[in-house]
């Protein structure tokens, strides 16, 4: 397994997010410098504002706050999938840290980041974006930045500064610490935070999986859920089992490099 079926759904939904997000505001740009000031014939619409360059910037701001508030969502499912059978981490550990974290998606990020070691730099900036979201679409919420993230960041100021594009750390922090708008080089930071710090647990997924296990379990669901297949595959002698069960997992697991052992063995277990 080179890369995890969570990763995979999170790269369909989020995995060209910044490329998106600057063509988007290129179309805003157009607007700003007078470029663009009619609509397109095929929008079927009307679309008169008084003053064009202030909708295009409260746009602007919408689109960076829409892109940020999918990264959560994103990431939100992404650590979903790690806990649905069958289970990406799998251990009496994770078990608990996820039955910890209920449904708190700040909470699954820090506990499972936490305990596998991830990068504190983009833990931090997880928090960050979690919490400004919360703050900004919901009401109620009394999560923080942990006091240790915050001063990560800004110790490391630096080293973000290289990693992300110029980021400055203090500007950051005042942005967010004032409930202001981030801005397109804090959006394009956090976004790209995103993306690292999902690829970071995936590494540690691929590097701890026991594949045996999750393929499976993978395979019992499915029979369980489609019994006629179950049937048609007890039929089958031996070489014809091995061959049904690749093609299987290729297309309900996205697997294509199989271990002939592993299939044999989940052969013998598989009732």
């Amino acid at each position: 397994m080179k890369i995890s079926p969570a990763k995979k759904e999170f790269k369909k939904r989020f995995g060209q997010a910044n490329h998106l997000l600057i063509t988007a505001l290129v179309g805003i740009d157009g607007i700003q410098s007078g470029q663009i000031t009619v609509k397109p014939e095929s929008f079927n619409t009307s679309w008169n504002p008084r003053d064009y360059k202030r909708s295009a910037e409260r746009s602007r701001v919408f689109i960076l706050k829409s892109f940020l508030a999918w990264a959560v969502e994103s990431l939100e499912m992404f650590m979903t999938e790690l806990n649905r059978k069958p289970k990406l981490l799998e251990s009496e550990q994770f078990t608990i840290l996820f039955s910890r974290a209920g449904q708190s998606v700040y909470k699954k990020t820090i506990f499972i980041a936490d305990e596998i070691d991830v990068d504190p730099i983009l833990i931090a900036l997880m928090e960050v974006l979690i919490t400004w979201r919360n703050y900004t679409f919901h009401y109620d919420i009394d999560n923080e930045i942990r006091e240790s993230s915050l001063n990560c960041l800004v110790e490391k100021a630096d080293e973000l500064k290289g990693r992300f594009a110029g980021l400055e750390i203090i500007q950051l922090k005042k942005t967010w610490e004032s409930g202001g708008d981030f801005t397109f080089k804090e959006t394009a930071s956090l976004i790209k935070g995103t993306q690292d710090f999902v690829s970071e647990i995936d590494k540690y997924i691929i590097e701890n999986i026991d594949l045996e296990r999750y393929f499976l379990e993978t395979i019992e669901k499915y029979f369980n859920s489609t019994p006629k297949s179950h049937r048609r595959y007890i039929s089958f002698d031996s070489d014809k089992k091995l061959k049904y069960l690749k093609t299987l997992l290729q297309n309900i697991a996205g697997e294509n490099d199989f271990d002939d052992l592993i299939i044999k063995n989940i052969i013998n277990k598989l009732k």
